[in-house]
């Protein structure tokens, strides 16, 4: 009898998409022969590019409360993840869970952004820390092909990719893009995702949004400023050196973590930080390859590309005896 994995999460623009992106990231990992994936998104919709990547791995979406199967395992990555892991059988159930906040009760806890998870629930079993970050297919690609070619890039001026997620709510690359372009001397490029909803007129540097090559931009950046969520990961897996800013509550306590490894700097809450102060750690950075080179290393050490495998292999022996019952 074929696994059955049901992936539950969000796409609201208030939710950012990283919750979206780690369930996709998951759902290209490699599963066990005649696993059936699902995805039921609590609020919102796919872009383009996330439903191309749905078909692609067969990952079919069902409508919102869709009752789950007796023999269905739930996997839950939500801000909240206690409402819809209410309607699963906690032996049958795994969450994801990086904010440390599931109060229930669960087979499987995943927490990719700290070393341990100290979450007021229970869970039989735990997978915490880096091993266990999920990063998109794509990346894995890149990744691959840049340990087999190595990395030959040589520019007259330094290039800098800065991203604050697919959503901004807080409009953070609103606030810092133009101060920072004003001041600094390198090639700027502004990435905006789907969901974003300020305004870009008058910013005085390239503007992408959502763009289908994001991976290969970020893989050629020679620094990357990004909000401390989920894209410090793929940024990580490719072994670029990056400034963290938090633009969401959640990271003002994973960015200082993550950072502290050696695989980037964190400034601090990029709702409120100085932009003058932004741009005098890019030009500190950009003006020390040593210390850039370095920190790629770390960061791609850090994060091996290999995550989602782990966690499917997880999921695949939690869902073992539900597919023989």
């Amino acid at each position: 009898m074929p696994i059955r994995v049901r992936l539950v999460a969000t796409a609201g623009p208030l939710d950012g998409r990283g919750h979206l992106g780690r369930v996709l990231s998951l759902a290209e990992a490699d599963w066990p022969t005649g696993t059936a994936l699902e995805l039921e998104l609590v609020r919102g919709g796919l872009t383009d590019g996330e439903r191309a990547r749905a078909v692609a791995v067969g990952l079919r979406e069902v409508p919102t409360g869709t009752e789950l199967g007796p023999d269905q395992v739930a996997v839950v990555d939500l801000p909240d993840p206690g409402a819809a892991a209410a309607r699963s059988d906690p032996a049958r159930l795994a969450v994801v869970d990086d904010r440390d906040e599931f109060g229930g009760s669960a087979a499987l806890v995943v927490q990719p952004s700290q070393q341990a998870w100290t979450g007021p629930g229970t869970a039989a079993a735990v997978l915490a820390g880096y091993d266990y970050v999920p990063v998109p297919a794509a990346v894995r690609r890149r990744r691959a092909e840049a340990d087999r070619h190595g990395d030959r890039r040589e520019r007259a001026r330094p290039s800098v990719l800065i991203c604050f997620g697919g959503s901004d709510p807080a409009q953070v690359t609103a606030r810092l893009v133009p101060a920072l372009a004003q001041v600094l001397d390198a090639e700027i490029e502004a990435v905006i995702g789907a969901s974003y909803r300020g305004s870009t007129e008058g910013w005085p540097v390239p503007v992408r949004r959502d763009p289908s090559d994001l991976v290969d931009r970020l893989a050629a950046a020679d620094l990357a400023v990004l909000g401390a969520g989920t894209m410090k990961f793929e940024a990580a897996c490719l072994a670029r050196p990056m400034v963290l800013l938090a633009v969401a509550d959640d990271q003002l306590r994973v960015g200082p973590a993550f950072a502290s490894t050696g695989a980037a700097r964190f400034l601090g809450d990029g709702r409120t930080i100085d932009p003058i102060a932004v741009a005098d750690a890019i030009g500190t950075l950009l003006a020390d390859r040593t210390a850039r080179t370095e920190m790629g290393a770390a960061a791609g050490r850090l994060v091996d590309g290999r995550g989602a495998d782990r966690i499917a292999a997880a999921i695949g022996r939690l869902a073992q005896p539900a597919a023989r019952s």
